[in-house]
């Protein structure tokens, strides 16, 4: 599967160790065998540079776990799924 934005994005990338210390909240929303979420209020997104985020206007908080790592992606854009063919 391929996760694509049409516009800017801030990317991090964690491991699962680093995961644990990245606790913003509950785990309300969570899904099990879910990997996307869109993620309210993190420290991370609050983070970032108050320019940036008035440049990009209304910036979100996507977050992608795979098996051991989050991928969180800031971006006014909404995500983009397509999925690829295998041989």
């Amino acid at each position: 599967m391929r996760v694509s934005f049409n516009r800017p994005c801030i990317v991090r990338l964690l491991d699962e160790l680093a995961l644990s210390t990245e606790e913003d909240g509950t785990a309300e929303g969570l899904v099990p065998y879910n990997f996307a979420y869109e993620v309210e209020g993190s420290r991370f997104a609050v983070a970032q540079s108050a320019g940036w985020k008035q440049c990009e206007g209304a910036v979100r908080h996507y977050c992608f776990v795979t098996a051991s790592t989050c991928l969180d992606v800031l971006s006014g854009a909404v995500p983009a799924f397509n999925l690829l063919e295998t041989d």
